[in-house]
């Protein structure tokens, strides 16, 4: 007769003596990338609701003003995940 398969090995698992180490806030890396990705969704607010502002407001057709402010969207997209990704890689604590 087969026997039953024994239980996957982990090295640790229930042991109330194992040691971890204490978990510590997000520093370096982590810290960086959370202050990316916050200035990130700022640039995003200001590009988006100055672009789209200014762009209905201003009638006498000069488009450099909103369009100067529409193009903080894009960058800050970008920033935003580019802090998002770096958060994630770094534990994201």
């Amino acid at each position: 007769m087969s026997q039953p398969p024994e239980e996957e090995f982990e090295p640790g698992h229930q042991n109330p003596y194992r040691y971890e180490r204490p978990m510590q806030g997000a520093k370096g890396f982590g810290l960086f990338s959370k202050r990316i990705m916050i200035l990130g969704a700022i640039m995003v607010i200001i590009g988006v609701i100055g672009g789209f502002s200014a762009m209905f407001l201003v009638k006498n057709g000069s488009d450099s003003i909103f369009m100067d402010l529409l193009m903080l969207a894009p960058a800050g997209f970008l920033l935003g995940f580019a802090g998002i990704t770096g958060w994630v890689i770094s534990g994201g604590k």
